[in-house]
């Protein structure tokens, strides 16, 4: 009979599971929209949905299996059910999970896969989630909303800005500026420039759900261990 660790694997892989099928059925869709008009591709994304569904149905037995739910059964599938987004208060920046009880995490890439598969994780584990697509938007959002934001996951490789240039800017603006750099390939000098500067750490893509949410956990305990210390002191 599987122990207790062999059931919260099966929890965790089959929860990320479906957040990557949610990815994937959100992605076809909008593919569908731009590809539709051939009886060939209606015919393929029909399979693709089929696909989906069966695969998620399946996800949810595995998780019903060990006690948990994913959420509820929609047209779509039995996908996570949350409120996706809202505008900021005081300022036009969509934030992803609004209500969340935990911090707000700036997610900074172009890539939309990485962005809508990260954005999906950090909120069914509580964080609020805002998301820049450039290093321009990304010191933008910062600038407005720097002392709310907890924590910034920072792509390296990206059109105008890249990941480096975009922490320096920032440094400007906080000294103490809270970033783990995320990228698949890293120039090693410049990596080591940046941790010297107070880069907080760094995550290799591709990475899975559990890697990210094991990253932003441990990077935004030690930032609370630093600022309690630094209570102390004073």
């Amino acid at each position: 009979m599987p122990d207790r660790e062999e059931y919260r694997w099966v929890k965790s892989t089959a929860n990320e599971l479906n957040n990557l099928l949610q990815v994937i059925s959100e992605s076809s869709q909008m593919l569908e929209t731009l590809c539709q008009g051939t009886i060939d591709t209606d015919k393929y994304f029909a399979m693709m949905r089929t696909a989906v569904d069966r695969a998620a149905k399946v996800t949810q037995v595995m998780i019903d299996r060990v006690g948990g739910v994913v959420g509820s059964t929609t047209d779509a599938g039995p996908f996570p059910v949350m409120e996706k987004s809202a505008v900021h208060p005081k300022e036009d920046i969509k934030i992803f999970n609004p209500h969340g009880p935990l911090e707000l995490v700036m997610l900074v890439d172009d890539e939309e896969f990485v962005t809508m598969l990260a954005e999906r994780v950090l909120a069914d584990a509580g964080y609020r989630v805002i998301t820049a697509r450039d290093g321009l938007e990304a010191i933008t959002f910062y600038r407005k909303l720097g002392k709310e934001i907890s924590l910034i996951l920072l792509d390296f490789t990206m059109p105008v800005m890249d990941g480096a240039d975009v922490f320096n800017e920032l440094l400007q603006m906080n000294p103490r500026v809270p970033v783990v750099l995320s990228s698949g390939f890293t120039e090693q000098d410049r990596l080591r420039g940046m941790l010297a500067k107070g880069l907080r750490g760094f995550i290799p893509k591709p990475y899975t759900g559990e890697k990210l949410l094991t990253e932003v956990r441990s990077t935004l305990a030690a930032i609370r261990e630093d600022m309690t210390g630094e209570r102390r002191l004073l």
